[in-house]
């Protein structure tokens, strides 16, 4: 059976972890703190209905506990935003001869150090984002997912061209005063409703804050926006806590 590690349980280690295990492969999962490896069972039902598996036996999952057990593994890195805390794990899983991808949303490989993998959120999004060729992509694209090669810049493309949108946004109603109403009003009349306040809940606000942060570092240009630590203030996280972003304008 092909075997790969999950390095992170979190909201997208969950799902990374559900789409290998429907490809066939022994997921191996490490966590720092204990974690319940039923709660993917609500991803993989998920999955099931979005991405078509016919080509694939189900696999298995197995929680390691500890982290020297990794040994010459292909090694998917899903942990918090947190360069520092990034670059602890996959510094240590290298000296055990891994091959790993880090599957952040906003760090590069030159600060990373390791290979990109990234998927969207949610995960049945079919499309992969990687730096380097790698036996996990055939796989991939057996089940629709389209490979988009990235380079070496901060956010890959995907969120790149996302969080400029979400920039500009902001800026329009920060920067220039621009009524809330009236740039939604764009959105809906222009561009067939699309809700970037849906987009930023499900990313995690919290998130969204820090990939700004990120590309702001390497691109001094690019507008953070405020709302997002007006937000954190409130206590308001989008999806992660059943709260809205949009709320701060209503």
């Amino acid at each position: 059976m092909k075997e790969i590690s999950i390095l992170g349980f979190g909201n997208m280690g969950k799902q990374i972890t559900a789409l290998f295990y429907l490809m066939g492969y022994e997921v191996k999962i490490y966590n720092k703190s204990p974690i319940c490896i039923q709660d993917c069972d609500k991803f993989i039902k998920i999955l099931s209905k979005k991405l078509d598996f016919s080509a694939f036996e189900k696999g298995s999952m197995q929680v390691i506990k500890e982290l020297d057990k990794i040994t010459r593994c292909i090694v998917v890195e899903s942990l918090e935003e947190n360069l520092e805390l990034k670059l602890h794990y996959i510094t240590q899983l290298k000296q055990n001869h891994n091959q790993i991808f880090s599957n952040s949303s906003s760090f590069s490989v030159k600060d990373l150090d390791c290979a990109l993998l990234h998927f969207f959120n949610p995960i049945f999004i079919p499309l992969v984002e990687y730096s380097h060729d790698n036996i996990l992509l055939k796989d991939l694209e057996k089940i629709g997912f389209y490979l988009l090669h990235s380079k070496t810049n901060r956010g890959a493309l995907g969120n790149l061209l996302l969080f400029h949108e979400i920039s500009t946004f902001f800026k329009m109603i920060e920067v220039w005063n621009y009524p809330y109403e009236d740039c939604q009003k764009i959105y809906d009349l222009l561009y067939d409703k699309r809700n970037i306040f849906n987009i930023i809940d499900t990313i995690g606000i919290e998130l969204c804050d820090i990939i700004c942060q990120n590309i702001k570092e390497q691109d001094p240009s690019f507008y953070h926006p405020k709302i997002f630590k007006k937000a954190l203030s409130c206590g308001i996280l989008g999806k992660k806590n059943k709260t809205r972003l949009a709320t701060l304008f209503n």
